[in-house]
This record gives structure tokens, sequence and C-alpha cells, in this order.
């Protein structure tokens, strides 16, 4: 599937014209800008852990109303959690890695520091979400059961999620797919895979929506 095809169905949605849209994982803000730039009305509350990209996230919209950063990582209760980071930042995680991890990556993969992160849940922070994109490196369920108070009223989540376990103690695809059918959100598909050197789907954007 291409970069574009969970981004197109959710434009597809019936959303409310101003859409409270969660961006866990935030990272450089690129997906974050995605976002926007398909709903325009939207607000979007971004979360990213990283003290330096938390930073780099805040001057991009510095002069974006719509946007709100949140120097936290999401979770199941409040805490303070070590976080992994990864020579690409983009896979840093609460989890440790495995060396599942750097074989699909094709290259060594070190962990270049450890950071201790302020973790909250999400429905202690916002009162309403309609689409709840995380992308958690393996704590997306975690962050889900953190946000019970809300996700009977979202209207889709899309979670990064895992075929074969990359991170210690990760959910896969099936225990997302399980967990957010209890709120009435089934799987859509999962988009923008990425596959191991035999060709084998090894984890994806998986997109639910209200049923």
């Amino acid at each position: 599937m291409s970069r574009e095809a969970w981004l197109d169905r959710l434009t597809a949605l019936p959303l409310p014209p101003t859409p409270v849209i969660v961006d866990g994982g935030a990272n450089k803000g690129n997906v974050a800008a995605r976002l926007l730039a398909a709903f325009p009305g939207a607000r979007l509350e971004a979360f990213e852990p990283q003290p330096r990209l938390a930073r780099k996230l805040s001057k991009r919209f510095a002069d974006d109303a719509r946007v709100r950063v949140h120097a936290l990582a999401l979770g199941e209760a409040p805490a303070v959690l070590s976080l992994s980071v990864m020579s690409r930042p983009t896979l840093s995680s609460l989890l440790p890695p495995t060396g599942i991890r750097d074989k699909y990556a094709g290259q060594a993969l070190a962990v270049t520091d450890t950071l201790d992160v302020p973790v909250t849940r999400l429905d202690a922070v916002l009162s309403r979400a309609d689409v709840v994109k995380l992308d958690l490196q393996g704590y997306e369920l975690p962050a889900l059961r953190g946000a019970t108070g809300l996700l009977r009223e979202v209207a889709a989540v899309v979670a990064e999620a895992a075929l074969v376990p990359l991170y210690a103690g990760q959910a896969l695809l099936p225990e997302l797919e399980a967990f957010l059918g209890e709120f009435g959100l089934a799987l859509d598909g999962v988009y923008e895979c990425f596959r191991d050197g035999d060709g084998r789907i090894v984890s994806g954007d998986a997109l639910f929506r209200r049923a």
C-alpha cells in the first residue's frame, strides 16, 4: 500500500468539522503535517517523550495554533520509565529492542542512550479524541489501555502493529485487534507494510475504525 493509503481511508470517515487528532510518538512531525494537511480544521495533540525531538516539534509548529506538543510518553499509568534511544531515533522504545529488530532492519541498531521519561494516560490529558494515531515502537497496547476513557467515542485508531515481536514484551496485531474490538473498533486494513528479506510482512500501520 502507498504511504497515503491509511490517510485516504481516514479522510473518508464521518468526522466532525474540528476533529481532535492524537499523534502519539510524533517524532519529527512529518505525520503530524500530513494529518493537518488532510484535516485543516483539526486540533492536533502531539506526544513525543524525547526532549530534543519535542523541542523541535514545538519549534516546527510554533506558529500553528492547531497544534499542542506534549513532552510525554503514553502508557497505562503515570510513571517515569526508561526509554531506549536507538541509533535511528524513530525506533526508540520504552521496551527493550530485540535481535529481531536488527535482523529485519538489515543493519546493526545500537542503543545509544537511555532516558528517564514521564509517562501519562491519554485519558488523563484529554477529554475527547476523534482519531488516535500511535507509533510507539511496541508500546501501543499499554498506550491504548491508558485511553480507555476515550475509546468508545473514537472514530478510528491508527497503530503501528507487528506480526512478530520486534521489542521484548510487545503486543502483536491480534492482541491489538482483540482489545480494540471491545470498544467497537474493527480492523480495516494494514498499510505501509514493512517486509523482511524473504518478503514476509513484519509490521505495518493498522487502521481500526468504528464498526
